[in-house]
């Protein structure tokens, strides 16, 4: 696989001064609304899931949205780009760059929970992870939504249901349907690492989260002429 997408979307985003960032103190901001807010530690922690998933989906759809608009993802593909290398470029640019707008945010969040150097390290490798699934999800809401409303709205509800089913919002029982979901689920690795800042315990989700992390991008990959087409649209 070429890098020439990678090295073009890394150059157009360290140009950006001014949007990189907005991109770093926004999340760092709202962080700090909530950690120093009167929230009990547990709503903080799913609040600090919440808006880093969906900062990382949101974030690769939009941008994917707007390319296809513009025309940018038609010329890079009929220029010589396959689908499936455009598609899976972006969406590694996409994790990675979302990951070091974060990594402000999520330490700061880490420290307010008194978080030991061990949590913390789990929970960066947790966060890069689901990054990089929120990336390859954001590929396929861009590629459904025709607006940014519309890729708004399928995110919204995308996210609500996998972050639901993640644990976030609930406790399932393990003996239930829902502790099968929530053992299956992609962002449950990142959840359970913020809680276990807050309750201890052990973390779980990591095989999940490695199992989707490797399903996706064969998924987008095999889809990547469909998906690429219906952005150009």
């Amino acid at each position: 696989m070429g890098v020439i997408v990678w090295g073009l979307e890394w150059r157009l985003a360290l140009s950006r001064k001014r949007d990189l960032t907005l991109r770093i103190v926004a999340p760092l901001s709202l962080v700090l609304v909530v950690a120093t807010g009167a929230v009990p530690a547990a709503v903080g922690a799913a609040s600090y899931v919440v808006l880093f998933v969906a900062f990382g989906v949101l974030g690769t759809a939009l941008r994917l949205l707007r390319d296809g608009e513009e025309g940018i993802t038609s010329r890079v593909v009929r220029g010589g780009v396959s689908p499936k290398s455009y598609l899976l470029q972006r969406a590694a640019v996409g994790a990675v760059l979302a990951f070091v707008q974060l990594l402000p945010a999520a330490l700061v969040a880490a420290a307010f929970l008194n978080a030991s150097t061990s949590e913390v390290l789990i929970a960066l490798v947790a966060l890069a992870g689901s990054l990089w699934i929120g990336s390859l999800l954001g590929i396929v809401v861009a590629a459904v939504g025709r607006s940014g409303t519309e890729v708004t709205v399928v995110c919204g509800v995308g996210l609500v249901l996998l972050l639901h089913m993640s644990g976030v919002f609930h406790a399932a029982s393990p003996a239930g349907l829902g502790g099968m979901l929530e053992a299956a689920s992609p962002f449950r690795a990142l959840h359970e690492a913020f809680v276990t800042m807050v309750a201890g315990g052990a973390e779980r989700g990591g095989l999940a989260a490695a199992a989707w992390a490797l399903a996706l991008p064969v998924l987008v990959g095999s889809l990547a002429p469909r998906l690429t087409a219906a952005m150009e649209r």
